[in-house]
């Protein structure tokens, strides 16, 4: 399986396997750029 860790983007902490996340694309000018991953519903703070 996918053994490569996830880290959330807001709070900095480990996204496991069972938790809630959504991957967040950054495209610039068309062209795909990097992509970072969070928590749906982020322990620590929340989406605006």
């Amino acid at each position: 399986m996918n053994e490569r860790k996830k880290t959330c983007l807001r709070c900095k902490k480990d996204i496991k396997e069972q938790d809630l996340h959504k991957i967040v694309i950054y495209v610039v000018q068309d062209k795909f750029t990097e992509h970072h991953y969070e928590h749906v519903e982020c322990p620590d703070k929340f989406t605006v």
